[in-house]
């Protein structure tokens, strides 16, 4: 009995010195990161996620009459996938004039101008989609952003780098400086991520404002998978949400 009772002092002792840690709660142990780490010495390589890997996936969100409102366009990427469909209507917002002018070149529907202002002037439930492809982390004010957009669209679409990767954790904890992985390939003096958060933050958010995730997936180490929340917090490299407000259910 004296056994069982120092173990569950000890319990309570290790929990108590974590939340004064600011940590809350354990997504995983050493065990579940050492067996990432094998699997990944298995293959020597880790593969970095495909350029807008996210495109496949949204296109097959639209259908007939559809209306995608894409904050952050860049090149236009996702924007000439979309004007190939039929009766689906897009319109890209971009704040870098190079890539804005590129998307112009190819005749895309594209506004220079920083996507909160945009946002702004939109009427409310004017888009079937919105889209925040990898610029979630970017934004100085990134809750703003994702409220506007399930202001003016039925459906919030957003996809972003996961900090909580077991390879950023493993490589900060050894190098001891900030990580460097091929979806976060930045210094900390260059990166334009100044928001970064995990898939556990982004799910706490959702709770929070009793939002309802319609689909998700996740890219692991190399392949793309319908999102797991259990699991998905130390092995998926990056995901992709479609979100929904409560009142549009």
């Amino acid at each position: 009995m004296e056994k069982e009772f120092d173990k569950q002092d000890a319990k309570c002792s290790s929990e108590q010195f974590l939340r004064t840690l600011g940590v809350n709660s354990i997504d995983c142990d050493f065990i579940t990161l050492q067996h990432q780490l094998e699997r990944a010495l298995a293959k020597q390589t880790i593969d970095s996620p495909p350029t807008h890997w996210e495109d496949e996936y949204i296109g097959r969100l639209l259908s007939s009459g559809d209306s995608v409102l894409d904050l952050g366009c860049g090149n236009g990427e996702l924007l000439a996938s979309i004007a190939e469909l039929a009766d689906v209507r897009c319109q890209g917002v971009e704040c870098d004039r190079k890539a804005a002018l590129t998307c112009i070149e190819k005749g895309l529907p594209v506004c220079l101008m920083d996507l909160d202002k945009v946002l702004e002037n939109v009427q409310p439930q004017s888009f079937t989609y919105a889209v925040l492809e990898r610029t979630l982390q970017t934004l100085p004010q990134p809750l703003e952003t994702l409220k506007e957009m399930l202001r003016v669209a039925r459906y919030g679409v957003v996809s972003f780098p996961n900090f909580a990767h077991w390879s950023v954790r493993l490589s900060f904890a050894l190098g001891g400086r900030m990580p460097i992985t091929g979806s976060l390939p930045y210094h900390w003096y260059d990166t334009p991520n100044i928001h970064l958060c995990s898939i556990n933050d982004f799910l706490d958010w959702i709770a929070e404002n009793r939002l309802r995730v319609c689909q998700a997936w996740a890219y692991l180490d190399d392949e793309v998978v319908e999102f797991v929340a259990a699991k998905h917090n130390i092995a998926a490299r990056e995901v992709l949400f479609v979100i929904e407000s409560p009142v549009c259910a």
